[in-house]
């Protein structure tokens, strides 16, 4: 799957849908980014924290299913070096713990400073 390419500078909207299960089962959530070294595929242990997400639930609306938004601001987007990073978000839902699959993100030098 291609990575989702933002501008660096640019707000960092990512959707988390609840496809299955009662989202208000969800207690907490949360989602951060970490760089990808070059010539790496993936993060390594212990790689730092580029970027954390801010959450903010969503209702369903029409085909889109309740879920989460989950957002870099503007200016930590700025921040981050432009490159390949990988995200992922930790749910704590009914007493257990799941984390989703990673996404792949890259980040672009944008023109406009």
């Amino acid at each position: 799957m291609p990575p989702y390419t933002f501008q660096r500078g640019e707000t960092i909207l990512l959707a988390l849908d609840a496809v299955t299960g009662d989202p208000q089962s969800v207690t907490a959530i949360d989602a951060v980014m970490k760089a990808v070294p070059p010539g790496r595929t993936g993060v390594p242990d212990g790689a730092p924290v580029a970027a954390t997400f801010s959450v903010s639930q969503r209702t369903a609306q029409g085909d889109i299913p309740p879920g989460w938004t989950l957002t870099i601001n503007a200016a930590a987007s700025a921040a981050l070096v432009a490159g390949n990073y990988l995200a992922d978000a930790r749910l704590e839902v009914s007493g257990g713990v799941i984390v989703t699959e990673p996404v792949a993100i890259r980040i672009a030098s944008s023109v406009t400073p």
